[in-house]
């Protein structure tokens, strides 16, 4: 996680988190836990909220959903800021393709 793609850090109960978004379709979490340390890529506000917020909520047994929403903000806000990722290249296709066949298909060579 780079640190320009930062955008909220801070603990949310009492479990740190940082949470990037790099592109606008992306969202990357890491928080440590007693058991190490996690990280958590997701597509969208909702799957981060699910997969993410919810689970340290029921880990640290807060029930202030204040720093959630203050987190869930900074994502949307970050998110119309970024742009969105370029498209992959498509490989150039040839006009007029020629059908391929498999090397046992072949006729026998003329004599």
């Amino acid at each position: 996680m780079e640190a320009q793609d930062i955008v909220w850090q801070g603990k949310v109960g009492s479990t740190p988190l940082k949470v990037a978004v790099p592109h606008s379709e992306l969202i990357i979490a890491e928080w440590v836990t007693p058991q190490g340390n996690r990280q958590k890529v997701s597509e969208t506000v909702e799957e981060f909220e699910r997969s993410v917020l919810l689970q340290l909520l029921l880990g640290a047994g807060a029930s202030d959903a204040s720093a959630t929403e203050e987190v869930v903000a900074a994502v949307r806000t970050a998110q119309a800021e970024r742009p969105k990722p370029a498209p992959a290249a498509q490989p150039r296709r040839r006009k007029n393709p020629k059908a391929r066949r498999h090397r046992r298909s072949r006729r026998p060579p003329r004599r």
